[in-house]
């Protein structure tokens, strides 16, 4: 049954639903230290769920039997197929060259590249607008023109799109106002008045009457046959649109889709081609268009990947009760166990393993299994630990926990797991002795060593989460004593507070993804409130700084202590926006004519926007990747797994921030 539950606001220290009291454990004082604001709950109560109506996606469709042999431009025939069109272009009365008319009342406008011709009533024989670039066309050079249901006249140029209103009024409509590629080559309208503007990098969709998102940038494989638009051809109904362009005919198509429908292709590709030895990852594909030859490799963070799916469904079956959702997880649970137990140490896990044929082949940091079968890789990283523990939470709450067997298993590798890191004195002690790089998680280094400054507030929220989740699974009180002593003692609570760095520390995004994988056990498990104070300040200020981003996987992970403050609309925006094509496809947008790039760089020394583009417009893949990146290289052959989708959409079914629209 569809709930609409009002959210309003609740005490300070205590999540929906407790007071004060409530939960309250922690006996010795905590003083926060004065670094950052107090939480207070931001906005106006909501009602929740957002009902998400189904909505259209944008896909590149098949047009292999059209021929753009020899062609000038593109129309479609009876039967609405692309039919290439090779006669030579009407001419003016000079021999100047039409490149497109329009009527506009009693004008009719005539498209050259010389300039832009009109005839009417006072000139019929002709005539040459004589302004340009303020009282007429940005240039001299016409591609195209349209008009639209207002009578108004659509004109595009090399700079840009000019609109003339049927009372004369002129304005223009370049990279400012939106437009993402200036160099107009063609102009197509449908009968929603919606523009299609061909341009010499890509296709752009222009919605100057919608609500919202008015601009879709069209550009790449994943849309186009080539970049470079020479003719544009709509249906009568509106979709789909062909493209003459560079790489021959090419077609997008509106396709009417859920979010559960994407949710169930990306969980049914899973289960076909994006299993390992039980481990979820990227395929790659011989060829881009041709899913079934496909191959596997080992990834540094297989562990990590395969967590974020584990998690996925283990909220798919809390919110679902769907069998094949619990055996999914289950599948990947026992995968991650496997990395767990492969090094033959209890509690040192895997990044990774592969057969020993292959293991053989590699360097150094692959090590044997004791039983010779496979190898192991290590050196394994905080990151690895963080998805583990994400991983023993979900699979604990939503089905472990109800399945004597699943759930001695679990207490017994969480056990191994905890212990080995609390007993090298928090941290991972690899194979030969020494700590891996990035696995620490003391007080000594955390506190003490100015040099891990940026880890300080990340890795202290790591250690809290996986000590109150080890509890939470296992009951031992052990567990909490360690964690009130880091408190206490140690003062992890004010790094926590701190755990997000922004400018001019290093702003990194793998940690965003990092710390909010931390963030969403221990916010549901803390009911202290003055644990709790110090955790809502510090998760506050972390999801203001990637807000702007619209994370739907943050957004949802912050809402579970904040509906009211967290941006639900723009993380269903996103869910809506992440493709359901999982390629790797080209995806370029450093010359766009409408983005600004920030004066900084990123950690990696690459030039980023000041603004997040939409998913659709970019290579989402994972949430560790820097968002404000324009550029990212692809050829299709790599299909992501699509767990960073699963992950916040089930995350925000089960929790009742969206609903689903059949749902009753």
């Amino acid at each position: 049954m569809l709930i609409s539950i009002l959210i309003s606001a609740v005490a300070l220290g205590g999540t929906s639903g407790t007071t004060p009291e409530d939960g309250a454990w922690l006996k010795e004082d905590i003083k926060l230290i004065n670094v950052a604001p107090p939480f207070e709950r931001m906005g106006n109560p909501r009602t929740l769920p957002v009902v998400v109506e189904p909505f259209t996606e944008h896909v590149r469709g098949n047009v292999a039997d059209a021929s753009a042999e020899g062609a000038i431009g593109i129309r479609l025939d009876e039967n609405g197929k692309p039919v290439a069109v090779t006669e030579p272009k009407p001419a003016l009365s000079d021999g100047t060259p039409i490149n497109a008319s329009a009527r506009q009342g009693d004008i009719t406008w005539y498209a050259t590249d010389k300039g832009l011709y009109r005839k009417d009533p006072s000139a019929p024989s002709g005539s040459r607008h004589e302004s340009y670039g303020v009282e007429g066309p940005l240039a001299t050079r016409v591609a195209s023109l349209v008009v639209d249901s207002t009578g108004t006249l659509w004109i595009g140029t090399p700079l840009g799109l000019t609109a003339r209103k049927a009372d004369g009024s002129w304005t223009h409509v370049r990279g400012k106002e939106g437009l993402p590629c200036e160099d107009v080559t063609a102009l197509e309208i449908d009968q929603k008045d919606n523009l299609w503007i061909g341009t010499s990098r890509g296709a752009v969709l222009y919605r100057p009457h919608e609500q919202g998102r008015k601009w879709l940038y069209r550009a790449g494989k994943r849309y186009l046959a080539g970049d470079h638009v020479k003719a544009v051809a709509i249906a009568r109904e509106g979709m789909p649109v062909y493209f003459l362009t560079d790489g021959g005919i090419g077609r997008i198509d509106a396709v009417t889709t859920t979010l559960l429908e994407k949710a169930q292709t990306i969980e049914r590709r899973v289960n076909e081609r994006h299993r390992r030895l039980g481990l979820v990852a990227d395929c790659q594909f011989d060829n881009a268009e041709n899913p079934t030859s496909h191959t596997i490799g080992d990834n540094d963070n297989d562990g990590l990947w395969t967590a974020y799916h584990v998690a996925a469904m283990s909220l798919c079956y809390g919110a679902t009760k769907d069998e094949a959702a619990k055996r999914s997880a289950t599948e990947g649970m026992h995968a991650l166990y496997m990395l767990q137990n492969a090094s033959g140490i209890p509690g040192l896990v895997a990044r990774s393993v592969v057969p020993a044929e292959i293991g053989k082949t590699k360097d150094a940091q692959w090590r044997p299994t004791p039983d010779g079968k496979m190898y192991w890789k290590s050196d394994t990283s905080s990151d690895e630990i963080d998805g583990h523990y994400l991983a023993f939470y979900t699979y604990y709450e939503h089905i472990a926990r109800f399945d004597e067997a699943e759930r001695n298993l679990l207490v017994k590798q969480i056990r191994a797991l905890t212990d080995y890191i609390v007993g090298n004195d928090y941290q991972l002690i690899d194979w030969n002795g020494k700590r891996t790089r990035w696995g620490f998680w003391d007080p000594k280094s955390l506190n003490e060593n100015p040099m891990n400054y940026i880890e300080s507030g990340l890795n202290s929220l790591q250690m809290l989460s996986f000590l109150r989740v080890a509890h939470y699974a296992t009951g031992d009180a052990k567990y909490l004593d360690l964690y009130r002593e880091l408190i206490v003692d140690h003062g992890y609570l004010n790094n926590v507070m701190l755990s997000k760095k922004v400018f001019p520390d290093e702003d990194n995004h793998s940690d965003d993804q990092l710390g909010f994988v931390a963030w969403y056990p221990i916010l549901q498990l803390e009911k202290d409130p003055k644990v709790s104070r110090a955790l809502l300040i510090g998760v506050r200020r972390h999801y203001e700084v990637v807000k702007p981003e619209q994370p739907s996987f943050y957004t949802f992970v912050y809402a579970t202590v904040d509906p009211n403050g967290a941006d639900i609309e723009g993380a269903i925006e996103n869910l809506r926006q992440i493709p359901t094509d999982r390629r790797n496809w080209a995806m370029i947008n450093s010359h766009r004519a409408d983005v600004t790039f920030a004066s900084s760089l990123n950690r990696f020394e690459e030039s980023v926007l000041c603004h997040v583009l939409p998913a659709d417009e970019r290579d989402f893949a994972k949430w560790n990747r820097d968002p404000y990146v324009p550029d990212e290289r692809g050829d299709g052959r790599n299909e992501d797994d699509g767990a960073a989708y699963l992950l916040p959409y089930w995350m925000g079914r089960y929790h009742g921030f969206i609903a689903e629209p059949h749902a009753s």
